[in-house]
């Protein structure tokens, strides 16, 4: 209903009935209006003057358990990060036994775990074009193969191969190779214990769970030939990570290694035993993982920086 207010006068005109009357999105325009029309208050003080802007829709239950558990393991990171910056000579030195398993202890809580999109590792494709000379395409130079990924890798005869100890096989790639059975992952696992001529293992975006790292982990403390290993986008949960790690200790061969994008968060526990275990390996120059934590970023850096350093210097010796 509209109201003529040009025949009322100031004293007929009814604010409440006329702000009664609007709904509550005119309200709240009528209000941005009057914010910028009417000069603030100076009588009134500046922390009352501005308007809420603190309205948003509740994220969640309180879970007291996942906070401490995160306050844990930020001040863990930051003795850690506050360690690495103080010379070795002025730490206490800590004792402990070396482990001799390669599987996990029993592992603190895992941190809640986090869907994210698999991603395909892209083909690297190159090509090389003369001088504004685009030759033109043809079916004779496109490779075509029975698989999407584009991987023609024969699964049976390169394992065959590989069981055989056969030295033409130095690189295994089985980069994106879909639904690949998890037995004959284990069977090129275990192949690889007694190879003595693959330098190169690929195994991303092919499924690999936690099951087939512990396999991984055992192989790497026998095998004496594989220098790069790389099992990003898969399964793999922070306690198959750790296991890895450990065997390194026994593994004086690798010397990079790709874990990353991994479709369960490793979380800050495995972060900090990786961290701790690095340091008993002085081969591994390359890793493939991005640390969440400052902490064990810093130490690990600083581990790789090491083991180059160490490289060069046996080189230029």
């Amino acid at each position: 209903k509209a109201l003529d207010l040009e025949d009322l006068n100031e004293e007929d005109i009814d604010e409440d009935e006329i702000l009664a009357m609007l709904s509550p999105e005119e309200l709240k325009e009528l209000q941005s209006e009057m914010d910028v029309i009417i000069a603030p208050d100076e009588s009134v003080p500046v922390g009352q003057r501005q308007k809420d802007q603190t309205e948003k829709p509740p994220t969640g239950t309180f879970d007291h358990r996942s906070l401490v558990d995160y306050l844990y393991w930020e001040k863990e990171s930051k003795r850690m990060l506050e360690e690495e910056r103080v010379p070795a000579t002025l730490l206490p030195k800590k004792e402990g036994n070396k482990s001799t398993k390669c599987l996990p202890p029993q592992e603190a809580p895992e941190e809640p775990e986090t869907v994210e999109p698999n991603e395909k590792l892209p083909e690297k494709e190159e090509r090389k074009i003369g001088k504004l000379k685009i030759p033109k395409l043809s079916l004779n130079n496109i490779k075509i193969t029975s698989r999407p990924s584009g991987n023609d890798t024969n699964l049976e005869s390169t394992l065959d191969k590989i069981r055989k100890n056969n030295p033409s096989i130095t690189e295994v790639n089985l980069n994106n190779i879909e639904n690949i059975p998890k037995e004959m992952l284990v069977d090129y696992v275990n192949a690889l214990k007694k190879n003595k001529y693959v330098k190169t293992f690929s195994l991303a975006n092919t499924g690999v769970d936690e099951n087939i790292s512990f396999n991984l982990a055992n192989m790497l403390r026998e095998n004496r030939s594989i220098t790069t290993l790389n099992i990003e986008s898969n399964f793999i949960t922070g306690k198959g990570i750790v296991a890895i790690i450990r065997c390194l200790q026994f593994n004086e061969t690798l010397t990079e290694l790709r874990f990353h994008n991994q479709r369960h968060m490793l979380g800050h526990h495995a972060e900090m035993e990786i961290s701790r275990l690095l340091k008993a390996n002085n081969t591994l120059l390359k890793m493939g993982y991005h640390f969440e934590q400052p902490g064990p970023r810093m130490v690990v850096t600083n581990i790789l920086t090491r083991n180059l350093d160490r490289d060069h210097f046996f080189i230029l010796k």
